[in-house]
């Protein structure tokens, strides 16, 4: 109980402030616990931000695995990817944004608050997500219907534009606006935007 209260009060802090400026005690007060409470379940300001973002991401992350070994076509799978990470960044938009801030664009070698070390535990985390992506489109180009290409790019791209959707306000978190977003990104991203063949 007391945990889950930490947690939600950190989420509320780092998305307010960013990891910079948040401070435990601030996370604390908002918490309504003592700071040896704090420190009976995290280390540190840094293991409380890595667990609140590994937790948030728990359900989302099964559930994309769920989505890559269902046994349909690959097509099918993309949507339903493309609206689960929808749904999550819609959930999740603010913090998600302090720690793609930190990470920098999520590898750019620029200054952060976090160490390398720190970083490269996030890194860890988003290559993993981003794999599940690369391994449905594998799959449609074993099945033919999506044509021979970098996936890694092809993925990051994908992931690209579904976060952009969500950070310039282009989606809300009503269904019919994570529908509409989902099925216009599958479109655009299956067949494009031009009328004319090359």
């Amino acid at each position: 109980m007391k945990r889950q209260q930490i947690l939600e009060a950190a989420y509320t802090i780092f998305s307010r402030k960013g990891y910079h400026r948040a401070t435990v005690d601030e996370i604390i007060a908002l918490a309504d616990t003592g700071k040896g409470t704090v420190y009976k379940y995290f280390v540190n300001k840094e293991q409380l931000f890595y667990t609140l973002i590994k937790e948030r991401s728990a359900n989302f992350e099964a559930e994309l695995k769920e989505i890559a070994a269902l046994t349909e076509p690959a097509l099918n799978k993309v949507k339903k990817a493309i609206k689960i990470f929808l749904e999550f960044y819609v959930a999740n938009a603010d913090l998600w944004r302090v720690l793609m801030h930190e990470m920098r664009g999520l590898g750019h070698e620029e200054p952060s608050n976090f160490t390398e070390a720190q970083r490269e535990k996030y890194r860890e985390r988003f290559v993993h997500t981003i794999g599940i992506l690369q391994a449905i489109l594998q799959e449609g180009i074993e099945q033919g219907t999506i044509r021979n290409c970098d996936i890694h790019k092809a993925a990051h791209g994908l992931f690209s534009v579904i976060v952009m959707m969500v950070f310039q306000g282009f989606v809300d978190d009503s269904s019919e606006s994570i529908d509409t977003a989902a099925n216009g990104i599958t479109d655009i991203f299956l067949y494009g935007v031009a009328t004319l063949k090359k």
